[in-house]
């Protein structure tokens, strides 16, 4: 939530920098509005046990994405505006795609947890057991 919050209370500036991006530049006004409405989309998922697996999934997305973006920024161009809002724009690129694989990582050990977890069977009798 805190880099949607960011990109929208910056917008002029996060559309700024996508327009100079030498990926997004064609398409930054309609991603300058659906980054940041997915992101707190996909927050607002993580709320509800009825609604994490999706969050979870969402979340899984949107780092795949981003950690492509980065790398193509990182390994294929020159120019390298950073888009991101925050604390996070000061992170040098190579940073960028550490901090990005960490929660790629993140993402994707906490749909495994989830799926273990729904997986599992928990059996409650309402007796304390080994008292």
């Amino acid at each position: 939530m805190y880099a949607s919050f960011s990109k929208l209370m910056a917008y002029d500036y996060y559309l700024y920098d996508l327009k100079r991006s030498p990926l997004l530049s064609n398409y930054a006004t309609i991603i300058a509005i659906l980054v940041p409405s997915t992101e707190l989309l996909v927050a607002g998922l993580l709320l509800s046990d009825k609604t994490s697996k999706g969050g979870l999934l969402g979340s899984l997305a949107l780092m795949i994405l981003f950690t492509l973006y980065v790398s193509y920024v990182l390994f294929f161009t020159s120019s390298r505006p950073c888009t991101c809002g925050g604390i996070i724009r000061n992170l040098t690129w190579p940073q960028h795609l550490l901090f990005n694989l960490f929660f790629l990582i993140l993402s994707i050990l906490g749909i495994y947890l989830q799926t273990r977890f729904q997986h599992s069977t928990y059996i409650f009798t309402g007796e304390a057991e080994n008292l």
